[in-house]
């Protein structure tokens, strides 16, 4: 078996090229957006922001840092299954 043919098997070589093809042509499928609209929701939480500004206790911060997390990972896991579904054919 031909090193080519493993490397197209692998999941990670799809990650790549359709990454790849993202950063060339500069323009993400519009189905990804509303996994990127996630992100930038858990990035910019105005609980966490407020509770970070206002002094709250470790505990307090620690949970809105965890939801925000969370919020984030929800959101790159949905960017991630849209480019892959969209550059499934390519």
């Amino acid at each position: 078996m031909k090193i080519h043919t493993l490397l197209s098997l692998c999941p990670y070589t799809h990650l790549w090229r359709t990454g790849k093809r993202l950063v060339v042509e500069r323009k993400l499928p519009e189905s990804a957006r509303t996994g990127v609209c996630i992100i930038l929701l858990g990035l910019f939480c105005p609980f966490f922001w407020i509770a970070l500004l206002t002094g709250a206790s470790r505990g307090e911060l620690l949970f809105h840092a965890t939801h925000s997390g969370v919020v984030m990972l929800i959101g790159v896991i949905m960017v991630l299954v849209a480019l892959v579904r969209e550059g499934g054919g390519g």
